[in-house]
């Protein structure tokens, strides 16, 4: 009896044991459960924030984005951005630039600001002007080229020396997108090229110190940007910083020197519309300084005048929106001129020391130009497109 008494009671006290074995797992397996169940809420309110943060991010990015689009449609634009909203977030963006802050010159920096839900997102980009490099030949035509007659081009570089010091026949280059004509005695101290299949037209007594090409790309003539003009006029320079003997309109921004009228001009920026300037005329620009004209009209200039004489070309740029540039007898300019959409005749026994960017250029009877080579590294303005060069997370 007692043997039986005792298994029973070995029974009971392991059948007791295994349900509190089971009890425990089943303790383990809730706390586990509870454990992966609170572990998957963390994940996913993670996973949440993190999409919410990658959110915020293209949200200000696209801030940027929609900044930069107004600036290369206006460049002076600085409205920014406060609180617009862009599909689940909204992005404010600041604008920096060197009318609120001088040190920048004319860069400009874009903050761009965003959030969805509690994540936030902050951009900061650099964006500068395309630099422009207009003058790299002695000259150009897009549509032609005529030189008749003892015409000759050479190159000189007026950050080394004078131009007797350092001429020479190469960099005097010559090109077209259409016909290049070279008749009687026509000297080039430098290439010749034409877009054209067979369009560059030597004659026999005619010279080409460089190589003669036809069928080459066309060159990229920008048109100024109007936005460069519109500035100009609000800003310009004159009358007040024109000195001597002249005679401008405030109306019409037409400017006339008279006959051996002296006028000079202080570094600036200047708006005009016809310029002509009488026959031994002086035209000049200030001692050291830059001085850079936007014209809507023509420029005339008459027999035996001096344009900027003293001075590098450089120092005088002029940028044309007009038909006509008519360059008289015996006539020294020194000048960078561009003008895309302008025809422009030279006659004879006139020097131009610089580069010549033309529609059209006609020159005739001994009529020269000096390509001057320190033009080729000298950015004279801008395209007008803004380029965001850096940016970065902050």
């Amino acid at each position: 009896m007692e043997m039986g008494t005792k298994a029973r009671r070995v029974s009971r006290n392991n059948k007791g044991g295994a349900l509190l074995i089971t009890i425990f797992l089943m303790a383990m397996l809730a706390i586990a459960a509870l454990t992966a169940v609170d572990t998957a809420q963390t994940d996913i309110e993670l996973s949440f924030n993190q999409l919410h943060a990658d959110q915020a991010f293209y949200v200000a990015e696209a801030g940027l984005k929609r900044a930069l689009v107004e600036l290369i449609s206006y460049n002076s634009w600085d409205d920014g951005y406060a609180g617009v909203s862009f599909e689940s977030g909204a992005y404010s963006v600041a604008v920096a630039h060197s009318d609120i802050d001088s040190l920048i010159i004319d860069t400009v920096i874009l903050r761009s600001t965003a959030t969805v839900q509690d994540a936030h997102a902050n951009l900061e980009a650099v964006v500068v002007p395309r630099l422009w490099y207009p003058f790299q030949y002695a000259v150009f035509g897009k549509d032609s080229i005529d030189m008749i007659n003892s015409i000759n081009t050479d190159s000189y570089n007026s950050d080394s020396g004078t131009y007797a010091g350092t001429v020479a026949n190469t960099d005097g280059d010559i090109a077209s997108n259409g016909t290049i004509d070279l008749v009687n005695t026509a000297t080039i101290g430098g290439d010749a090229s034409s877009a054209v299949a067979g369009g560059v037209d030597v004659c026999a007594t005619c010279t080409v110190f460089g190589d003669v090409e036809s069928g080459i790309d066309p060159y990229d003539l920008p048109i100024v940007p109007d936005s460069e003009y519109v500035w100009a006029h609000d800003n310009n320079s004159a009358p007040g910083g024109l000195s001597g003997s002249f005679s401008y309109d405030g109306a019409t921004h037409e400017l006339t020197l008279a006959n051996n009228a002296v006028a000079t001009l202080s570094g600036g920026t200047y708006y005009f519309s016809d310029i002509n300037l009488g026959s031994t005329s002086d035209f000049m620009v200030a001692s050291g300084e830059v001085v850079r004209i936007y014209m809507s009209g023509d420029l005339v200039v008459s027999s035996s005048a001096l344009v900027n004489p003293t001075e590098p070309p450089a120092s005088l740029q002029i940028f044309s929106k007009g038909d006509l540039v008519a360059i008289g007898m015996s006539i020294e300019i020194t000048a960078a001129f561009y003008g895309p959409g302008t025809d422009v005749i030279i006659n004879n026994a006139s020097n131009f020391y610089g580069s010549i960017i033309a529609k059209s250029v006609w020159m005739e009877d001994a009529a020269q130009v000096h390509y001057d080579r320190a033009l080729m590294e000298k950015p004279m303005g801008t395209t007008g497109e803004m380029i965001m060069i850096a940016w970065k997370e902050i």
